[in-house]
C-alpha cells in the first residue's frame, strides 16, 4: 500500500503561512509545494524534518480541498 501524502497548510493571526508536509521524501517536498509558495508570497523560513533526509520518492496524485 502507498504511504499516505500530506500538505498542511496553517494561517496564525498574524497572517503568517505554514506549509508542513507529511509522507513526502528528500528533496520532493519542495518540489510539490512550489507552486503554493509562489502563490503565497515570498519563504522567510524553512526547517527541514527527517523525510527531507530520507530517499526521495515517486508522487502522482491528485489535489484534494477540505
Amino acid at each position: 500500500m502507498a504511504e499516505k501524502i500530506e500538505i498542511e497548510l496553517l494561517f496564525t493571526p498574524q497572517g503568517e503561512v505554514k506549509v508542513q508536509t507529511r509522507g513526502l521524501k528528500g528533496k520532493t517536498c519542495l518540489t510539490e509545494t512550489e507552486a503554493l509558495e509562489r502563490a503565497l508570497g515570498a519563504v522567510t523560513e524553512r526547517t527541514k524534518t527527517s523525510e527531507y533526509y530520507q530517499q526521495s520518492t515517486t508522487v502522482k496524485g491528485t489535489t484534494r480541498q477540505g
